[in-house]
C-alpha cells in the first residue's frame, strides 16, 4: 500500500523518476541494497560494497544518529535560506533538520536510484512538507548531474547550505568528492554572477545607450572576418610571466607573423616596451575602464591602435578613446539589439567576467586559428598578481595587492608543479576551459611560462611556437581601414515604437497602483470572492506592464536581480490559501518592485529623450539647434537651471548629458534673436506643466501648452517635445519672447530654426 502511494505520487508529480523506477525495477543490482532492522528496531539500508556489508544508518539507532548530525549542523543550518540534502538514505536526518528549521524551503538529491526507491518502500512521501520541497532529484549519471546543476543554477537560492549524509562519503568516495567540486564551483560562480549583476547591472544598460550612437556609426569586428579566418593571433594578457615574453612579442610584431590582440592592463606593458598591438579589446563597464588606456590616449597612441570593445564596456572609455573602433555586441546589451536590424545574433558575446575570455570568443567566430595565449597566468607568480609595468593600488605595484590573497587556494601549473591562485582567477580559468571546449574547432596553444594549467589548451614555450608555427608574414596592418557604418533604414520606426513604449509603461505603471489600492480595500473588508478575481485581473495586468520595449530594454536588465527575488518570493505567495493574507503578500512584493522599475525609468528616460533618440535620428535638413545655456538668450524674471546627469557613485561625480531652465513664476520671460525662415521651442512636458504659454514672432501672438495630464508624479518630465513651431517666417531678424502666462512650470531646453544664421 504504502509503496503504491508513493508510486502514485511519483507518477503525478515527478513522472521522469517514475519512468526511472519502471526501467530498473527488476535489475539485478536490487540485491545489493538491502533493508534490516536496527537494534532499535527501526529499519536501516545495507549496501554491498566489494564484498562487504556497509550502512548507510546506524545499524543500533538511526534515530538518535539522526539527532546527534542535526545537534552538529545546527549553527550551520541556521545561517542558510535553502537545505540542499545530498544522500537521502531512510530519511532520518532529513526529517529531524526540517521539523526543527520549518522555515527552510529545501531540496532532495539522491545519487542512487536503488536507495531511493528503498527508500519508498518504508517511508509515505506525502507526509513530507512537501510545499517546502524546491527540487527532487534522482541522479542516474554523469549527464544527468550536468542537467540537474544547469537548471539548479538557474534558480538558486541566496544562500545554500549542503547537508551530505556522512554515510555517502564513505561508501560512494568518488561520486561523493565529484559531486561536491561540481556544487562548490556552482555557488562560487552564482555568488560572483550576483554580485556583479549588483554592481553593475544599471552600468550595463546605461553603458549600451550611451555607447549606441558609437556603435551605430562604427563597423562590427565580424565585418572583418577575411582578416582574421585561419590566421594566428596572439591574445596577451597583462599577468606576471608577459614580462619574459617581449622580445619574442617585439620579433613576431616587426615580421608579421601574427596579429597582436591585448586585452586589460596589457596594452601598458606593450607600450612601456615599444610593442604596439594591432588591436586593444576592452568590455569592463566601469566608469574608470579608461584609465587601462591612459597612456595610450596622453600620448596620442590610441588614434593609431584600432580598439575592439563590447558594446557595455564604460561609455567613458568610448567617448575618450580617439582610435579606430569596431564592437561586439555583449549578452548584457538589451539596447543595441533593440535599435539595430542589420545584427547578427550569432555573433552576440557571451558576457563573462574577463575581458581574455570575450577576446577568446570573439576570436573564435572570427575564425582566427591557432589563438596563442600569452601572459595568461591565472594565478600569481612571485607574488605579482601583474606584469611589473602594472602598477595599480595606493603603492601603485603589480604585486598581489591584500584584497586578492582572499580565497587563497592551489592548482596544477603548466609545468605539473602546484602554484597559488585564489577564487576569482580560477573562475576565470574554469571559464575560459568552458569556451575552449565549446570552441573545439579553434586550436589554442597556452605559452605562458609558470601560469596555471587550462584544460584544452596545451602548453608550448613561445619560442617554440615562433618556430614551428609563425613562419610566414600574415598580417595586413590595414586591417582595419574604412569605416563603414550600420543601415539607418527602419531608425525612426524604432524610435517611435520606444517612445509610445514608454507612454504605455507610465499607463501600466498607474494601472497597477490602482489594482494595488482595490485588492487593500477587498482584504480589509475581507471579500475573498472578489479577491479571487482580482488576483486573476492583476496577473494579466502585470503580464502587460513587463511585456513593454521599455521595460524589456532598459528596465528588465537593472533590476534582473530583484526580479529573480520576486519570482521566488511569488512562487512562496502561490501556495497561500487565505486570499485577504495572499493580497497583503502580494502587495507588499510586487508594489516595492513597482516602485523599483519606476525610479529606474527617471533615470534612463531622460537620457533616451535628450541624448539617445535625438543621436540616432536623421536630421532634418537645414534645421540647427541653439541650446539654453547659450548665451543669445535672455531669462528674466526667476528661472532654475538644471541638469540631466549620470552619477558616479564610485567617486560622486557626475556627467551633464543635457541641462534645461525652468520656471513656475507668472509672466517669467525669454528673449532672443533668430535669422532663418522656420522655429521650433523644444522642451518638456508633465502633468505639472503650464497650459497657458504666450509666444510673440515679430509682434505676432501665439500660445502653446506644456501639460501633459497622463504623465504626473512620480515620473519626471517628458524631454524634448516639440512645444511650438512656425513656418514660412520671411528671410531675415526675428524677435522672440516666450513669457509663463498660466499656472504650472515651463520647461525650457531650447530653440530649433530652419535655414538658420544665427
Amino acid at each position: 500500500m504504502l509503496l503504491t502511494e508513493n508510486e502514485q505520487f511519483l507518477q503525478n508529480r515527478y513522472p521522469s523518476i517514475w519512468q526511472l523506477w519502471k526501467q530498473i525495477e527488476h535489475e539485478s543490482i536490487w540485491k545489493q541494497y538491502e533493508i534490516i532492522p536496527s537494534h532499535a528496531g527501526l529499519p536501516t539500508i545495507q549496501v554491498h560494497v566489494d564484498g562487504r556489508p556497509l550502512y548507510l544508518h546506524s545499524k543500533y539507532n538511526p534515530e538518535q544518529e539522526a539527532e546527534r548530525l542535526a545537534q552538529q549542523l545546527k549553527d550551520q543550518v541556521e545561517q542558510c535560506d535553502h537545505l540542499f540534502f545530498y544522500g537521502i538514505g531512510l530519511g532520518y536526518h532529513v526529517e529531524k533538520l526540517l521539523s526543527m528549521f520549518p522555515d527552510k524551503s529545501f531540496t532532495i538529491y539522491e545519487p542512487n536510484p536503488w536507495v531511493f526507491f528503498r527508500f519508498l518502500s518504508c517511508k509515505r512521501v506525502t507526509e513530507w512538507p512537501l510545499q517546502r520541497l524546491r527540487y527532487l532529484y534522482v541522479e542516474t549519471d554523469e549527464a544527468s548531474r550536468r542537467q540537474f546543476f544547469a537548471e539548479f543554477a538557474n534558480a538558486l537560492e541566496t544562500n545554500v547550505g549542503l547537508v551530505a549524509l556522512p554515510s555517502y562519503e564513505r561508501i560512494f568516495v568518488d561520486q561523493y568528492r565529484q559531486f561536491v567540486r561540481q556544487f562548490r564551483d556552482i555557488l562560487q560562480s552564482k555568488r560572483i554572477n550576483l554580485a556583479t549583476e549588483f554592481a553593475f547591472g544599471k552600468r550595463w544598460t546605461l553603458n549600451s545607450l550611451m555607447n549606441l550612437p558609437t556603435t551605430w556609426r562604427s563597423p562590427s569586428i565580424f565585418s572583418r572576418k577575411e582578416h582574421f579566418r585561419s590566421k594566428p593571433v596572439l591574445l596577451v594578457a597583462a599577468g606576471p610571466s608577459l614580462q619574459e615574453e617581449y622580445d619574442n612579442l617585439r620579433y613576431i610584431k616587426e615580421k608579421g607573423l601574427a596579429y597582436i590582440f591585448a586585452v586589460g592592463s596589457a596594452n601598458r606593458a606593450l607600450v612601456a616596451n615599444g610593442i604596439l598591438p594591432d588591436a586593444v579589446c576592452t568590455y569592463d563597464p566601469q566608469a574608470h575602464n579608461f584609465a587601462v588606456f591612459w597612456d595610450m590616449i596622453d600620448k596620442g597612441i590610441d588614434v593609431h591602435v584600432p580598439m575592439i570593445y563590447g558594446t557595455s564596456v564604460g561609455y567613458e572609455t568610448i567617448q575618450k578613446y580617439k582610435g579606430p573602433k569596431f564592437y561586439a555586441v555583449t549578452s548584457q546589451d538589451t539596447v543595441t539589439p533593440y535599435y539595430l536590424d542589420s545584427l547578427d545574433h550569432s555573433e552576440v558575446i557571451d558576457d563573462a567576467f574577463s575581458i581574455a575570455i570575450i577576446t577568446l570568443q570573439i576570436l573564435a567566430k572570427l575564425e582566427a586559428n591557432p589563438v596563442i595565449l600569452v601572459g595568461q597566468n591565472f594565478a600569481f607568480r612571485d607574488n605579482y598578481y601583474y606584469a611589473k609595468e602594472i602598477k595599480r593600488g595606493e603603492k601603485q605595484t603589480a604585486e598581489v595587492l591584500e584584497h586578492e590573497r582572499r580565497g587563497l587556494m592551489q592548482v596544477k601549473d603548466v609545468y605539473g608543479r602546484l602554484v597559488t591562485t585564489n577564487e576569482s582567477l580560477n573562475q576565470m580559468r574554469l571559464l575560459m576551459e568552458h569556451y575552449i571546449q565549446k570552441y573545439a574547432q579553434i586550436e589554442v596553444i597556452n605559452t605562458t611560462k609558470g601560469g596555471a594549467d587550462i584544460a584544452g589548451a596545451p602548453f608550448l614555450p613561445l619560442e617554440a611556437v615562433i618556430q614551428t608555427r609563425l613562419t610566414k608574414k600574415v598580417v595586413n596592418e590595414n586591417w582595419h581601414a574604412g569605416q563603414e557604418r550600420n543601415p539607418t533604414q527602419g531608425m525612426e520606426d524604432k524610435i517611435g515604437n520606444m517612445k509610445r513604449a514608454m507612454t504605455d509603461f507610465i499607463k501600466r505603471y498607474h494601472e497597477l497602483e490602482a489594482m494595488f489600492h482595490e485588492l487593500e480595500r477587498a482584504a480589509i473588508r475581507k471579500k475573498e470572492d472578489k479577491l479571487l478575481k482580482l488576483f486573476a485581473r492583476f496577473d494579466e495586468q502585470f503580464r502587460r506592464f513587463t511585456q513593454n520595449d521599455f521595460f524589456d530594454v532598459y528596465v528588465r536588465p537593472v533590476v534582473r536581480v530583484y526580479t529573480e527575488m520576486l519570482q521566488k518570493e511569488a512562487h512562496n505567495i502561490r501556495k497561500e490559501q487565505d486570499p485577504v493574507v495572499k493580497a497583503g503578500k502580494v502587495v507588499r512584493a510586487f508594489r516595492s518592485y513597482l516602485h523599483l522599475c519606476q525610479q529606474v525609468y527617471n533615470e534612463m528616460a531622460p537620457l533616451v529623450q535628450t541624448y539617445l533618440h535625438p543621436a540616432l535620428k536623421q536630421k532634418d535638413d537645414g534645421w540647427k539647434r541653439r541650446e539654453c545655456t547659450s548665451s543669445e538668450f535672455q531669462y528674466i524674471g526667476q528661472w532654475r537651471k538644471k541638469e540631466i546627469k549620470i552619477e558616479k557613485q564610485s567617486s560622486g561625480e557626475a556627467d551633464v548629458i543635457s541641462a534645461y531652465y525652468e520656471t513656475n513664476e507668472p509672466n517669467a520671460t525669454i528673449k532672443f534673436t533668430f535669422k532663418g525662415t522656420a522655429l521650433r521651442v523644444i522642451g518638456a512636458r508633465h502633468a505639472d506643466g503650464s497650459d497657458e504659454i504666450r509666444i510673440t514672432i515679430d509682434g505676432h501672438i501665439d500660445k502653446f501648452s506644456v501639460r501633459e495630464k497622463d504623465l504626473p508624479p512620480p515620473f519626471l518630465q517628458k524631454f524634448h517635445q516639440m512645444l511650438f513651431e512656425k513656418y514660412d517666417l520671411n528671410v531675415g531678424e526675428h524677435l522672440v519672447e516666450i513669457v509663463l502666462q498660466g499656472d504650472g512650470v515651463f520647461f525650457f531646453q531650447g530653440i530649433e530654426c530652419k535655414d538658420c544664421r544665427c
